[in-house]
């Protein structure tokens, strides 16, 4: 009866406990990849002297492909369980299955697999670029949101959960307990392919970015919308209407993939998709050379693009950054990065101008030119409470090549650098605002209560001296335990690192939400980081 009970109540306050719980549904914290929780409270430069380690998680069962183990993970707060509410994590993993733990009291609840799978993908050895196996990190709909005990981000409906399995396939998880066979699977991506990310418009598109042309498989996005089904008010009865994902639709670089950890943006009404292609050509744009195209989200046709004006020679395994979205003023906005290291900030409407090549601001080049520079992983924008500036943030990988205020010495591996948003002249730009110090190509960074959260990875360039890329043996002997470093939004002042508590190296994009911050490193570890509280 308490199983029916509970339920019942699920299914009662089903868009309730979506509007609380989107409170990091995806890689960067919400499908425009802006990196900020907005609205958390939990953590402020007041308090972030009492950030600790409050855990580590091991998956004791994870095998880790080549550099790929466990994904970057999503947390939603006050899901209605079979055993009450809780605040649930989903963290992916390279072998298929997806792990739900109690965010509070650190115990894995369910799982669920997508192995082995509708197709079955040959197995390969691991290389840098194509490690096999599951890449992407599952996904929520909805925003990045309020805390712990506010409302949030998210849709009304019940509450679904998807990730993306290595045969190519988008699996439907009920959030009460990850259920994945309750909704049939929708193929979408070719199997075999490394998909970088998976993202939801607010239409309910979903779109999955493959990259690095992994078992022959195409690089480009792939397209599906998903109409929800509505149920009876008791567990696993039959539907009331079944769950439809429209015919899926894509569109090929001809090239490299999207770059970044993000894949793609989507704009707050679910209308456009945003990406960066470094190589490649299309009927529209033509050439593609770090180019920012905008798509129709739901048929994935090009609308407009932006391309820089010189770009120098990719090689495989060159740092790439999703493109991020934001509004300010009433206009939205596009951020984007190259492989010089500049930092664009594009008129979303007009991504390039009339000719296509006239961003609304340039930044100088970041870094000095070489195999493994540029700009990387997403981008954060958040707002201090106090000023009203904005602030934009990105990871640059390589040495510094320009002085930001405050410098804290030379830059030679890598930084997290922030900008002014400044729009008083009229024309909106960006002015650079502080440094950290030198970081081992750190991840994108992510922004919570007023504070910057970015990890130093640990790995080297992929490639040699000769361009050539390293083997991942290669690759984890160079590769050094990550770090994380907590900064002041308004100042760049540092006021928290984790010194030795990651023991192996990151590659995967950090989480914020409920003032924790969380990192998931290659050794099947997710450390969450926060204030104690009394429970």
């Amino acid at each position: 009866m308490r199983k029916q009970a509970l339920w019942s109540l699920c299914v009662a306050a089903s868009s309730c406990a979506c509007l609380w719980a989107a409170n990091w549904p995806t890689v960067a914290g919400n499908p425009q990849r802006d990196g900020w929780a907005q609205q958390d409270t939990h953590l402020s430069p007041e308090t972030a002297s009492k950030i600790v380690l409050l855990y580590k998680h091991k998956f004791a069962a994870v095998k880790a492909m080549g550099l790929n183990s466990i994904t970057s993970t999503i947390d939603i707060s006050q899901v209605i369980g079979y055993t009450g509410f809780h605040e649930f994590l989903w963290t992916g993993s390279a072998g298929g299955t997806t792990y739900q733990n109690d965010a509070d009291l650190n115990y894995e609840f369910k799982t669920a697999s997508t192995t082995p799978g509708k197709e079955t993908v040959k197995a390969s050895a691991p290389t840098v670029l194509c490690p096999g196996g599951v890449t992407a990190a599952p996904v929520l709909a909805g925003l990045s949101s309020v805390s712990r005990f506010g409302g949030g981000g998210g849709f009304g409906r019940l509450g679904f959960l998807w990730n993306i399995g290595e045969d190519g396939h988008v699996y439907t998880m009920r959030q009460q307990d990850s259920n994945n066979s309750w909704v049939p699977s929708q193929k979408l991506a070719p199997a075999g392919a490394n998909i970088s990310a998976l993202n939801i418009s607010a239409k309910d598109t979903f779109i999955a970015a493959t990259i690095n042309g992994c078992n022959g498989t195409a690089n480009g996005l792939y397209a599906s919308t998903f109409t929800p089904p509505t149920i009876e008010n008791e567990p696993d009865k039959p539907f009331k209407t079944q769950p439809k994902w429209s015919e899926p639709v894509s569109f090929l670089t001809n090239g490299e993939g999207f770059a970044g950890a993000g894949g793609t943006a989507i704009d707050l009404k679910g209308e456009f998709v945003y990406g960066t292609v470094p190589t490649g050509k299309g009927d529209v744009a033509g050439g593609y050379s770090d180019t920012v195209l905008k798509l129709d989200a739901a048929t994935l046709t090009v609308k407009d693009w932006f391309t820089p004006a010189a770009e120098p020679a990719f090689h495989p395994g060159d740092p790439g950054v999703t493109p991020a979205v934001f509004t300010e003023g009433g206009k939205d906005y596009i951020l984007a990065g190259d492989r010089s290291g500049h930092v664009y900030l594009l008129d979303a409407s007009a991504p390039g101008g009339s000719d296509h090549h006239s961003p609304l601001f340039a930044s100088e080049a970041l870094v000095k030119p070489g195999s493994g520079a540029g700009i990387s992983g997403h981008f954060a924008t958040a707002v201090d409470e106090k000023t009203k500036t904005r602030y934009i943030l990105a990871s640059v990988h390589g040495p510094l090549a320009t002085t930001f205020p405050g410098s804290k010495g030379p830059i030679t591996h890598g930084a997290i650098v922030a900008f002014k948003f400044d729009a008083s002249s009229g024309r909106a730009k960006l002015v650079p605002a502080w440094t950290s110090g030198d970081m081992l190509a750190p991840v994108g960074p992510v922004s919570i209560g007023g504070l910057v959260a970015g990890v130093s990875s640990g790995l080297p360039s992929l490639t040699n001296a000769s361009g050539k890329l390293k083997t991942v043996a290669e690759v984890e002997k160079e590769a050094k335990p990550a770090k994380l470093t907590i900064f002041n939004l308004a100042t760049g002042a540092e006021v928290f690192n984790s010194g030795a508590a990651i023991t192996s190296y990151v590659n995967t994009p950090l989480a914020a939400a409920n003032g924790h911050i969380y990192v998931t490193a290659h050794d099947n570890t997710l450390l969450q980081f926060g204030i104690p509280e009394e429970r």
